[in-house]
């Protein structure tokens, strides 16, 4: 019952969710996956003491976004599998060699040589996971079992008789539980819980999980040894239920996330409408009326509110100017000369130069009551 329980809760936030994502403007919304995106990996590296950097992440997903060079830039692949789960453009594993290509990309470049797989596809000799001087967990032996523990896992996964929840958290169980690489199997089984879910969860909402995962590291943990521990005789239920607590927090967290940033926005919307329909428009943002190009207060209106978006879900809150372009509908050679009369007037600022990037600068930002 507490199983079914929990399923129930689960999918209870899913309409919710959806709806406070569908309320959100497209720009926000990309902005949005990016600062998730950014989230995952950042804790998902951090339950592994793998050391990163927001701004690491940031610039990998500019270059697999195509916004800069790739230039060898640490976890571009990560980035690219997890961006492809936020667009619903991955699919799960179907065989090892699946399972294979997966670990390569999600831990491309972070590897020591002494520990790359050294079988056909996964490791051929012992792994110990070590707490102190306690061996905690010893990992399948040899290939040939780690290979058919992971078959089992990819058949599970298709059997349409048990719930998909049950099946995700169920295969994260055996692929934690196998330890088929030497180093990189909690990234690895991470992304691939996250994909699973993407079968039953909205694509974004599978993205929430390492951040909820490493606040609650302890008690993930603790879910495998209990699970583990002779006692229990291969009852998953407990660890059932303590993944399915998680999941469900992480949901709760995810709404209760948009929920906030989507009032945001909807405050930003109406303070720009007060301001573009005051009657001192456009002297009351300190624009004179006579100076070219002409101040529309339509095309003003969407610069702020564009600008204002980014200031609250993109990680530099800046924008990019080809990017303003495409979203107001207009030639760069039309905004252009715009923004240049809001950067006079104090309004916006130039982030960079190339690309050319602007954001809202302190006054901008006090006009629309934002914080700084």
């Amino acid at each position: 019952p507490e199983v079914a329980a929990l399923i129930e809760r689960i999918m209870s936030f899913e309409p919710k969710i959806q709806a406070e994502w569908d309320g959100l403007p497209g720009r926000a919304r990309v902005d949005y996956l990016n600062g998730m995106v950014i989230d995952e990996i950042q804790a998902t590296n951090q339950i592994e003491q793998v050391r990163s950097t927001r701004k690491e992440i940031s610039a990998a997903i500019k270059a697999v976004r195509a916004e800069g060079p790739i230039d060898n830039k640490r976890f571009t692949e990560m980035v690219r599998l997890y961006l492809d789960i936020g667009n619903a453009e991955a699919e799960s594993p179907q065989t090892l060699d699946d399972i294979r290509e997966i670990y390569d990309a999600v831990t491309a470049g972070e590897i020591r040589d002494e520990d790359a797989p050294d079988g056909l596809r996964f490791r051929q000799g012992p792994v110990t996971i070590e707490s102190g001087t306690k061996t905690v967990h010893t990992g399948v032996v040899p290939e040939s079992a780690i290979d058919d523990a992971l078959t089992i896992m990819l058949s599970q996964g298709r059997d349409d008789s048990i719930p998909q929840l049950i099946r995700a958290v169920a295969a994260h169980f055996i692929f934690e539980y196998t330890h088929p690489f030497y180093d990189g199997n909690g990234r690895t089984g991470r992304y691939l819980l996250a994909l699973d879910l993407r079968q039953v969860l909205a694509p974004y909402a599978s993205l929430a999980l390492s951040a909820t995962i490493a606040e609650n590291k302890d008690r993930y943990y603790r879910a495998f040894t209990d699970a583990e521990n002779p006692l229990n005789r291969g009852d998953l239920t407990p660890y059932l239920i303590d993944m399915l607590e998680i999941i469900a927090e992480a949901q709760h967290r995810l709404l209760l996330d948009l929920s906030d940033r989507r009032q945001k926005i909807d405050t930003v919307g109406a303070r720009i409408r007060v301001l573009v329909e005051d009657e001192q428009f456009p002297l009351n943002i300190g624009l004179d009326r006579e100076s070219a190009p002409p101040v529309d207060p339509d095309d003003i209106a969407k610069i702020l509110f564009i600008l204002g978006q980014a200031h609250h879900f993109d990680v530099n809150r800046a924008v990019k100017l080809k990017t303003l372009a495409d979203a107001m509908g207009r030639s760069s050679q039309f905004v252009r000369p715009r923004l240049q009369r809001l950067t006079d007037a104090g309004i916006i600022e130039t982030v960079t130069r190339k690309p050319l990037r602007f954001r809202l600068a302190l006054r901008g930002a006090s006009l629309l009551e934002l914080d700084g």
